[in-house]
């Protein structure tokens, strides 16, 4: 293998890892902070890259605008996908409610929401694959290895992204608020905070993060109603590769996840994602809480 290629590898699958990042830094946000296992995660993401289509390809906006629309866009969508559906059946719930029951039913709720939003997305937008073109088409050369300067781009906003995440999460009274939370909500609710205002803050942030992951790789891939189906399931494996309610489990997950299907893909063609499943067997079976995560009661 000469070193252009790895190089070329290892960038690929650190722009897939910076995806998965994102992702799943999201999902374990509204996972810890109101207990839903949110299956209809993937569409967000999968709206999140239809919305920066339209502004971007079709309305000619600011691709950095665009950008941050879809996440305005997806804290609406996720604000209200929480206040009309996982809301309501968590209301339901009662100090005694089994937590394994809480947990099906909020997983049920975020299926049916799934279906919706993806057969919605069909209705509205066909079956036609999407694409626009190179925001950066530029080709940086260094000696025999030529990288895309897309990539690179997409590469440091996504860590520019988590930088500002981990500094709300764990620099601000209102991230502070969002662990404690996490925590206990009634004895955040003890402390003043309001946790029922703090679910929809989670939601909404989680729900941002998966749009602009789906913002940030619309000009790479192609754009369609199953993406978010096809990636949900890759972000839940990084999750337990990293361990939930880690902040560095879900950094380290996404990189070790992206570049072994990135090399995957290269020397093995299609059963790299079997691989890679293989792979987190193998973790789980030495750290089953995840690399950096506890085991869960």
């Amino acid at each position: 293998m000469t070193t252009a290629l790895f190089v070329q590898l290892v960038v690929n699958g650190l722009v897939k890892g910076c995806t998965f990042i994102l992702i799943v830094l999201g999902m374990d946000i509204i996972l810890r902070g109101t207990k839903i296992l949110n299956f209809a995660h993937g569409q967000f993401y999968m709206l999140g890259a239809y919305t920066l289509f339209m502004l971007c390809r079709l309305w000619h906006v600011n691709f950095l605008l665009s950008l941050a629309l879809s996440g305005v866009a997806l804290i609406l969508v996720g604000a209200l996908s929480y206040l009309s559906v996982f809301g309501i059946v968590q209301r339901r719930f009662t100090a005694t409610t089994p937590f394994t029951y809480r947990f099906l039913m909020s997983a049920m709720a975020s299926v049916g929401l799934m279906l919706i939003l993806q057969q919605g997305t069909l209705i509205a937008f066909g079956t036609t694959e999407r694409g626009m073109p190179s925001i950066f088409p530029q080709i940086i050369a260094l000696g025999d290895v030529r990288l895309s300067l897309e990539k690179l781009l997409i590469i440091l906003l996504s860590m520019f992204i988590c930088f500002g995440l981990y500094l709300l999460m764990y620099k601000t009274k209102l991230g502070l608020a969002m662990r404690t939370v996490s925590f206990d909500p009634e004895i955040a609710s003890l402390q003043g905070v309001n946790s029922f205002g703090m679910f929809i803050i989670c939601f909404a942030l989680g729900s941002a993060l998966a749009g602009v992951a789906g913002g940030i790789i619309a000009p790479v891939f192609a754009v369609t109603p199953t993406m978010g189906t096809h990636i949900i399931f890759t972000a839940f494996l990084v999750l337990l590769v990293g361990g939930i309610g880690s902040y560095k489990g879900a950094v380290l997950g996404g990189v070790l996840v992206g570049l072994a299907l990135s090399f995957g893909f290269q020397f093995l063609g299609g059963i790299a994602e079997l691989f890679v499943f293989v792979f987190v067997i193998i973790i789980l079976i030495f750290k089953p809480g995840g690399i950096l995560g506890e085991v869960l009661d």
